[in-house]
């Protein structure tokens, strides 16, 4: 998906609302929890990263716990599931 897919894709009011420094951190974030597929969720779930980084943390920690530590690999066979990001 190239940029101008992912503009089209998310309304206006999403892209105006991500502050870059914030998406970094959550991108760092994922990563350091060795997520591997960073580039998935920014094509389809590019609204998680309004969410203030520290809201973004504490919500990652309830799912994995509540996924017995095993949130990004359950979520990495069905993104559905980051979905719960947005209860």
């Amino acid at each position: 998906m190239n940029i101008e897919e992912i503009i089209e894709k998310y309304e206006k009011s999403t892209l105006k609302n991500i502050n870059i420094e914030n998406m970094k951190k959550i991108l760092k974030f994922l990563e350091s929890q060795n997520c591997q597929f960073l580039e998935d969720i920014i094509e389809d779930y590019l609204d998680l990263f309004t969410f203030d980084f520290n809201d973004f943390v504490l919500k990652y920690k309830h799912l994995n716990e509540k996924y017995d530590h095993k949130f990004l690999e359950e979520a990495s066979l069905d993104m559905n599931m980051l979905e719960e990001f947005y209860y």
